[in-house]
């Protein structure tokens, strides 16, 4: 992992330089999202790790470079909410997106968390539901860093909010 003050390396194909995109990954179990790491690794890009929300915070504001996405694994080792560490990210850095890998499909969390994510549909975030298919997770990943309006994620939570009421009805 490069220090907050390490320069971000650039590739070189031809004649055209593009820089390194930079992803943060949230999760207090660190283990557990080595996977996700090693996928990036492999697609060139730089990866930085954070155990809590504020040391996420932290290593947003002193990264040196832009961070173009950040993965959180949700929810954090003592918490049950889906959402918090999205809200205080978002709250604070409301251009990076957001993609969150939970255990549980968005129609099933509680209720406060599924209004909370209705709520952050103003940025770019999305949710990832584990086990976690390889390519579902870069076709994610890149859609949030390259995608300016970035729509599945309402289309998601539009159709878990069919789910929940068909639920509540039966």
């Amino acid at each position: 992992m490069p220090h907050p003050g390490a320069t971000i390396p650039t590739m070189q194909r031809g004649t055209a330089i593009r820089a390194v995109k930079t992803v943060v990954i949230l999760d207090s179990e660190f283990n557990s999202t080595n996977a996700m790491q090693a996928v990036l690794d492999r697609r060139g890009f730089v990866v930085l790790r954070a155990g809590t929300a504020d040391e996420a915070i932290k290593l947003l504001k002193n990264a040196g470079t832009s961070v173009d996405l950040m993965i959180l694994e949700v929810p954090l080792s003592g918490s049950t909410s889906q959402t918090e560490s999205a809200v205080q990210i978002s709250g604070a850095f409301p251009e990076i997106p957001i993609l969150l890998v939970s255990d549980l499909a968005l129609d099933k969390w509680p209720a406060d968390d599924f209004l909370r994510f209705g709520e952050l549909l103003s940025g770019r975030i999305d949710l990832l539901v584990k086990p976690l298919a390889q390519a579902s997770f870069m076709s994610k990943a890149n859609a949030l860093i390259y995608t300016i309006s970035y729509g599945e994620s309402r289309r998601l939570f539009d159709r878990s909010v069919i789910r929940r009421e068909e639920a509540a009805r039966a």
